[in-house]
């Protein structure tokens, strides 16, 4: 028998979207169904994301959050701008060059 998971932000969102688009496909779930059955998945830190929506929000505004919340081709490109804006931050040098302290 297909269970769905449960997501909560923890592990990979990439991997739970693929096995829940899989089963959604599988038992041939229209939107709205598929929408209600991702909604029901969602837990913790996910679930909050429920809160956020407005009433009329598609899967598509669902995962759009839950991607830029948990996904990683965004939390890559924060880092990244994270680690930038760390190399820019001017040093605890006093004016003649050596370490305060």
């Amino acid at each position: 028998m297909l269970k769905l998971q449960h997501y909560d932000g923890t592990d990979s969102l990439d991997t739970f979207l693929c096995k829940f688009h899989s089963m959604s496909q599988y038992l041939q779930w229209n939107e709205d169904d598929a929408m209600y059955h991702l909604c029901g998945c969602l837990e913790g830190a996910a679930g909050q994301v429920l809160l956020d929506l407005a009433m009329d929000a598609t899967m598509a505004d669902i995962i759009k959050l839950l991607q830029t919340r948990f996904g990683t081709k965004l939390q890559a490109e924060r880092f990244k701008a994270e680690l930038l804006a760390q190399r820019r931050r001017p040093s605890s040098c006093t004016s003649t060059g050596r370490s305060a302290g």
